[in-house]
């Protein structure tokens, strides 16, 4: 399972509000189970694999 933001030109500060406002997503996609990764992006994580 691998998540990742989408923009690598954000703020520490910024990365840290992102990964938390989808904390919920996130544990969503993990109880999926994987293998799989997802972008997390501005306004939703989004499975980019396979």
């Amino acid at each position: 399972m691998l998540f990742y933001l989408d923009n690598q030109q954000l703020r520490s500060i910024e990365m840290v509000e992102r990964l938390d406002a989808h904390r919920d997503a996130i544990h969503r996609a993990i109880e999926k189970g994987g293998p799989a990764a997802y972008a997390v992006r501005r306004d939703r994580v989004e499975r980019t694999w396979p």
